[in-house]
């Protein structure tokens, strides 16, 4: 091991810190990204119009609070460090406001009224949850960012969070599938929705808070040698790094296909596939998806140490894409499955190796403006891909009105069948080629001589901010 890849090691019970966060994490997430539109569209039975206005709203609070709090981190100077702070608060709000998505008033849906409530409840519940969901990503991202400059041990590091999202999403995704009745009314499903909320309610705030209440910053960071960018001119600045562009864009892409893959799941699972939830192969097409990632992952890690993070991401979405083109025109539920499970391993592993290209845009940024602005970049970085979600809940839902599901059957006509299948694959399909070709243009490139002289002169610099931090530590000590 050389010199730099062991100063810049992240030690294992910080990443088993990691590991456990990201469990506490998904058991939140990943119930909000598989069956929160199941919930209020097939349970609550919302008007899938109003459900997707809700999420067109939603954009606009996207729009404000992620570059905020990123750049407030950024700002954030305390004993505990930069991002703990952040990640302390979040942790049992988090869990309120997960909480409450889920546990609407009592109403008659046939009345407008009613529906205007469950619309009401829907968008304030969305943006509270929001907030403090981007406060866990932004942070727990720019402490892996911080914690080590070497790509490979980052993307080890993201590994481990990755394997404790893994197995929050099978619980959240795959358990519901076990005890959801797929049978009119499909309203009786309530009870068994909100008792796995406060389920996963409970140990996800202790997984968070193990990580958030365990994990010790580095030391170079808790000062600043120079004036700090106020936040217009943050924006403005971030917005000129031509790098950040593509990243943003293709990052995009990915985020509106996760979450209409996630979303559409269930529905593909009991509408098209025809499973019903009594059925123990209910579980088996998420349980395929998810599955998948375990060789996804280490392929992913493989591709990323032979290519380089941006060819590695390209190679790995076009096992994807194929896959998702493909799914759109069966029905079969052997090749289904197999569909899936190929689309996973391309989609976990170029999942994994995505924020290690911000975090290299954010290395080349020191060197101009002597500053770790992680915060910042991934702040500026939501406030343009976080709109994918709630772009991707309501074309999802506008779609469903347009083929014409029918909230109150359990046997939905053809048409509607085709609808579910362009939400969970042409449309994904459509938007990460887009993105792949934007990705061509990537600036950085993790292969070559260049990057790793980078990674060199910028080990020099968080020395001298070592030292910086140390001699301010003596001069409180005097």
């Amino acid at each position: 091991m050389s010199s730099l890849e062991e100063k810049f090691k992240i030690k294992l019970p910080t990443k088993l810190k990691f590991a456990i966060g990201g469990i506490g994490f998904n058991l939140s997430a990943g119930m909000f990204a598989a069956w929160l539109m199941n919930f209020y569209i097939k349970v609550i039975k919302i008007n899938p119009f109003l459900w997707g206005l809700a999420w067109i709203l939603y954009i606009v609070w996207n729009a404000l609070n992620d570059p905020l709090i990123g750049y407030y981190g950024d700002r954030t100077r305390t004993k505990f460090g930069r991002r703990m702070p952040w990640l302390m608060i979040a942790t049992p709000t988090i869990s309120i406001a997960y909480f409450l998505l889920f546990f609407p008033p009592t109403l008659d849906p046939s009345l407008m009224s009613s529906q205007w409530i469950y619309f009401f409840w829907l968008l304030f519940t969305l943006l509270l949850y929001d907030t403090f969901y981007t406060v866990i990503g932004i942070m727990q991202q720019a402490l892996v960012a911080e914690l080590s400059i070497i790509s490979e041990e980052r993307a080890r590091t993201g590994l481990f969070w990755a394997v404790g999202t893994l197995f929050g999403q099978v619980l959240t995704f795959i358990v519901p599938f076990f005890l959801i009745s797929n049978e009119e009314p499909y309203s009786q499903n309530l009870p068994i929705f909100q008792f796995l909320v406060i389920v996963f309610t409970i140990i996800g705030f202790f997984g968070l808070a193990i990580m958030s209440f365990g994990i010790k910053e580095k030391k170079e960071f808790m000062y600043s040698e120079t004036e700090e960018i106020k936040f217009v001119e943050s924006i403005k600045y971030t917005l000129k790094n031509r790098g950040f562009i593509i990243y943003v864009v293709f990052s995009f892409m990915i985020v509106y296909v996760s979450s209409a893959i996630y979303s559409q799941v269930s529905f593909f699972v009991q509408d098209v596939l025809q499973v019903s939830g009594d059925n123990i192969l209910s579980s088996l097409s998420i349980f395929v998806f998810i599955f998948a990632s375990l060789f996804g992952y280490p392929i992913g890690m493989l591709f990323n140490k032979k290519y380089g993070g941006k060819k590695a991401i390209i190679y790995l979405s076009f096992v994807a894409i194929g896959g998702l083109i493909i799914l759109t025109f069966t029905s079969d539920f052997i090749a289904s499955n197999v569909l899936l499970f190929v689309i996973g391993i391309g989609y976990a592993g170029a999942l994994l190796l995505v924020p290690l290209l911000m975090m290299d845009l954010i290395d080349e940024d020191e060197f101009k403006t002597n500053l770790r602005r992680e915060g910042s970049y991934f702040g500026s970085g939501s406030l343009f891909t976080k709109p994918a979600q709630s772009i991707a809940a309501a074309l999802t839902g506008f779609i469903l009105v347009l083929t014409g599901y029918n909230q109150e059957v359990v046997i939905q006509s053809e048409f509607a069948k085709i609808g579910i299948k362009l939400n969970i694959g042409l449309i994904p399909a459509i938007f990460w080629i887009i993105g792949i070709l934007i990705l061509f243009k990537f600036p950085i490139d993790g292969s070559s001589a260049e990057y790793k002289e980078m990674k060199k002169r910028l080990e020099l610099l968080h020395d001298k901010k070592l030292d910086f931090y140390l001699s301010k530590e003596r001069e409180g000590s005097h």
